[in-house]
């Protein structure tokens, strides 16, 4: 057999390319999405992602160099907020799980921006607090955070985005069981 003649033939472990569908299956699937009405673009739940995407990326954008993540700046916002708080509270007003809520506060206290120790009161709570140079962090970024939401919001008119914020948050805070 000459040394070229592999380059003649497809090779046994080449991959091969799908099969195209049949004309039937293909006019079936375009019949159940136009009998269902779905779109992917217009779907809620996919836009909901693509703008958190958004969100996240003018986050990086605007925070360039920082090592936190939004929710762990959110994290740091609302302790500066409203200053010592037990680490369950702070899951409960960042809307964060009880295991994010552990890794959020685990990699701030490893950064030195808080602290943790158990409550006086209670032992089984863990109280959480700013340190001087987590305050001073947080405090130096605020107004790049700001920053975050206008751009995030720039498509929108000044209307539009009053508008948008009270429907999502008016989603965000429904409590009806799912």
């Amino acid at each position: 057999m000459p040394a070229d003649s592999k380059a003649d033939g497809p090779s046994v472990n080449a991959p091969r390319a799908p099969e195209p569908a049949e004309p039937s299956q293909r006019e079936e699937a375009l019949a159940v999405f136009a009998k269902v009405g779905y779109d992917l673009e217009r779907h809620p739940a996919h836009v909901v992602r693509r703008v958190h995407q958004r969100a996240t990326s003018c986050f990086q954008q605007v925070m360039a160099g920082e090592t936190l993540s939004p929710t762990q700046f959110a994290a740091l916002a609302t302790i500066l907020k409203h200053g010592e708080i037990s680490q369950n509270h702070l899951g409960r007003l960042t809307a964060m799980d009880p295991s994010t809520t552990s890794l959020v506060v685990r990699k701030l206290v490893k950064d030195g921006l808080i602290s943790r120790s158990a409550s006086k009161s209670d032992q089984r709570l863990a109280i959480i607090r700013l340190t001087d140079a987590g305050l001073r962090y947080t405090a130096e970024r605020l107004e790049r955070s700001l920053e975050v939401g206008r751009r995030l919001l720039s498509p929108l008119k000044p209307s539009e985005q009053k508008v948008f914020l009270a429907l999502l948050e008016r989603i965000a805070s429904d409590e009806t069981p799912l």
